[in-house]
């Protein structure tokens, strides 16, 4: 396996915690905390964080799909 292979496979458990960690976040807010601006939030910092999952899996098909072409 090639060092770059490893970044992508990084990247993507990487980007996972990273949206288990926002999602653990949203699960301790209150409801009364849950106004107008929360849900603004909210759907900006999910919607960043499911990009970069799926970028990052992306990434890894790519490369895997290169490996086995060889």
């Amino acid at each position: 396996m090639a060092s770059g292979e490893r970044i992508d496979i990084s990247d993507l458990a990487t980007a996972v915690e990273e949206l288990r960690t926002l999602l653990r976040a949203f699960d301790e807010v209150e409801p009364t905390s849950m106004d107008e601006r929360f849900y603004i939030h909210a759907y900006n910092e999910l919607d960043l964080a499911g990009r970069t999952v799926i970028d990052a899996f992306d990434r890894e098909r790519d490369t895997d799909e290169g490996l086995r072409r060889k």
